[in-house]
């Protein structure tokens, strides 16, 4: 091979490398109204969405976002390199991803029914209720190291189905999108019975993730908070 010839290679697989270094895939479950599937069935809508892609826009990181069920993404996540989710960094999670900066806070919540009076005091007392979660989330792992049976539902809108129709007590979830699976329900907004934790939430990445990718989500975010821009995005 000529000189010429070699060199046009080497550039060409190096271009392509920088091409791949510059994209991230972004494994997502989804939450009606927030994150979910437009209805082309390829790309993905939402505030959730707009949030994201705006932190990829600033950061020069082009996100490709893919809706999958929460336990599979958190498991690709750990197997592909080019792989990162939204995710609360629990103490537990903690050495199993590279993570950027915090996005922002959500609280992990019970949600009862509006027009159930029950007040609770403390989490021992949802022990004695029926309590529901999605499967393979994060919420339905801590209620359950706290004691808490769990009735798993595939997906956020089935659950919330179960609280409005009774058989369900309780249901928890992140504090986003709430009233928007409310509204499709066509069922009254539920209320916060309890506040089980309150969580920063970060993008969690393949442990291979390149640091400067990384940092350079981190920058964006952290320009977003100095600007305000990030509280433009309502995610409930």
């Amino acid at each position: 091979m000529t000189g010429w010839r070699m060199a046009t290679v080497l550039s060409g697989a190096l271009l392509a490398a920088d091409a791949r270094a510059e994209t991230l895939r972004m494994l997502l479950t989804q939450i009606p109204g927030v994150i979910e599937l437009a209805p082309d069935g390829a790309s993905m809508r939402g505030t959730g969405i707009d949030l994201m892609r705006e932190v990829g826009r600033r950061a020069g990181v082009e996100l490709r976002f893919e809706a999958y069920p929460q336990a599979r993404a958190r498991l690709m996540v750990e197997q592909q390199p080019d792989a990162c989710f939204p995710a609360g960094r629990l103490p537990e999670l903690q050495a199993k991803y590279k993570w950027s900066a915090p996005l922002l806070q959500m609280r992990l919540v019970l949600l009862a029914r509006g027009d159930d009076g029950r007040q609770l005091h403390g989490l021992e007392q949802a022990q004695t209720l029926r309590v529901g979660a999605m499967r393979g989330t994060m919420v339905a792992a801590r209620l359950k190291e706290r004691g808490v049976a769990v009735e798993e539902s595939a997906d956020y809108l089935s659950g919330l189905e179960k609280l409005q129709l009774g058989r369900l007590d309780l249901w928890g979830m992140l504090d986003v999108g709430v009233a928007s699976l409310a509204k499709r329900l066509g069922m009254p907004p539920p209320r916060v019975a309890w506040v089980v934790d309150t969580l920063d939430v970060s993008f969690a990445c393949n442990r291979q993730a390149d640091d400067a990718l990384i940092a350079r989500l981190d920058r964006a975010i952290a320009a977003m908070r100095a600007d305000g821009s990030m509280a433009r995005f309502d995610l409930r």
